[in-house]
């Protein structure tokens, strides 16, 4: 008895390599190279550029929802940020009109 045909018969190693199905690399260790490539691109901690970029994000999103939240027009009728406005322009009111004693002193 042949020793090979005792079992089911051995599946071949399934190994997916589309850029050699193509003809872009005829050499296994260059698509490799390759893809190790593309994944040290994807680990890189983001550039300065990037990070700056993701401040200045940050910081026109803040000034967006403030704007939204404290300045848009939604017309005399009740809102959400109603009572938030409320609290805020007294705070400013206060901040920008005089008090009875600080008249007296002009």
């Amino acid at each position: 008895m042949n020793p090979e045909s005792a079992g089911p018969p051995a599946e071949p190693e399934i190994v997916s390599r589309p850029l050699h199905r193509h003809g872009l690399y005829d050499d296994a260790r260059l698509e490799e190279k390759y893809r190790r490539r593309l994944d040290r691109l994807v680990m890189r901690p983001p550039s300065k550029f990037s990070r700056r970029l993701q401040v200045a994000n940050y910081a026109l999103m803040f000034g967006v929802g403030t704007y939204m939240v404290l300045y848009q027009d939604y017309g005399r009728r009740e809102h959400c940020f109603s009572g938030l406005r409320r609290w805020y322009f007294g705070k400013v009111d206060r901040l920008w009109t005089l008090s009875g004693e600080e008249e007296k002193e002009l």
